[in-house]
């Protein structure tokens, strides 16, 4: 009988010759393609030469743990994707809520039961594939984007220079409605320029390299206020930074994301006679949890999950001018890093941008 995944690769890492034969005796019966290694050296160089598509880990290996081996193996980039099945003699409860918090996607208690066996590394496998063809769309179509917003920015910059152009030399030629007219036009081709430079950013910060580098982010952050509050010297605005350390970051994506969550902290406190924005961080669980605090409008927390959505606003654009796109790169970058991102706020008492990053 044929699998509808006939050519998945199934790697069981066991060193019980028994389980081994069981599983292989019930695998076959799929045309399943199968590896064995009775421990995790054997295992890690046979991952190297040929990426599984699953992995059946026992709980007890001769070298190191399946725990240890798994979490390896979900540190690493190229294999953080395999779904991984733990093999476990028992149903003891620790073991298994240990093996899902540290990446498992499901487990099996020996002694195997063929139905169960199948069923499970079917549903993953299942689950695989349909994550690397959603993967596979998700990327055409932001190539398909990013191809659009180059296509579109070159016609809108010449529009924007021949509307200068008209407006040096035929001002005198139009009544004051034309002119009013024209600028009217102006202004809206740049917010389409804008626009588009956003949608690169959003479409960049997803597929650019990350090339790590010691950044400090004390200094980093001063800098970009002191930059920033050039533009908004007429107002009154009281930035706090307490203790940040240096992460291991790129310095062009953290600089866009700090850029844009600095600007959103100062847009959104407009309105405040003194605006006091905050910069904080502390230690939690091998990571560093950043917060960045104003005393702006805020927002309803009914609305937060839509704050990261490309175009989505919870403000006119008449109020506070932008385009929905920033907090959707700035949730791509801090993804990029490891890291979680996530708002907290209550309207008209301010807003915490919440993220943080791997030590």
């Amino acid at each position: 009988m044929k699998s509808n995944f006939y050519n998945a690769q199934v790697m069981m890492i066991d060193d019980s010759p028994e389980s081994i034969e069981i599983a292989a005796n019930i695998l076959k019966k799929v045309d399943y393609q199968l590896k064995v290694a009775i421990n995790a050296k054997i295992a890690m160089d046979l991952i190297k030469k040929d990426k599984p598509t699953i992995i059946l880990l026992d709980v007890n290996l001769p070298d190191i743990d399946g725990f240890t081996f798994c979490e390896k193996l979900k540190k690493n980039k190229d294999y953080m994707d395999i779904p991984i099945i733990f093999l476990t003699a028992s149903n003891d409860e620790k073991s298994i809520q240990k093996a899902f918090n540290i990446g498992a996607c499901d487990y099996v208690t020996k002694p195997f039961s063929a139905k169960e066996l199948l069923a499970r590394v079917n549903t993953q496998i299942k689950l695989y594939k349909q994550q690397k063809e959603l993967m596979k769309a998700y990327n055409e179509l932001d190539s398909f984007c990013d191809i659009i917003a180059h296509d579109l920015k070159a016609p809108l910059l010449s529009i924007h220079q021949l509307i200068n152009i008209f407006q040096e030399d035929y001002k005198s030629h139009l009544n004051d409605d034309g002119n009013d007219l024209l600028q009217v036009v102006d202004k809206k081709s740049l917010e389409l320029i804008e626009m588009i430079k956003y949608l690169l950013d959003f479409s960049r910060a997803g597929k650019s390299e990350i090339k790590k580098t010691d950044i400090d982010m004390q200094e980093y952050c001063k800098k970009i206020f002191s930059e920033m509050i050039d533009i908004t010297s007429d107002r009154n605005i009281v930035f706090n930074v307490g203790y940040l350390p240096i992460i291991s970051g790129d310095k062009i994506l953290i600089k866009q994301f700090l850029q844009n969550i600095i600007s959103n902290a100062i847009k959104y406190t407009s309105v405040r006679k003194k605006a006091i924005i905050e910069f904080i961080c502390e230690e939690k669980n091998n990571v560093y949890v950043f917060c960045c605090k104003d005393n702006g409008v805020g927002f309803d927390m009914r609305n937060a999950s839509k704050l990261f959505r490309v175009f989505e606003r919870l403000h006119s654009s008449r109020e506070f001018p932008g385009n929905g796109i920033g907090l959707a790169i700035c949730k791509r970058i801090i993804q990029r890093h490891g890291g979680k991102i996530w708002l907290e706020g209550e309207i008209d008492k301010g807003t915490k941008c919440w993220f943080t990053i791997p030590k």
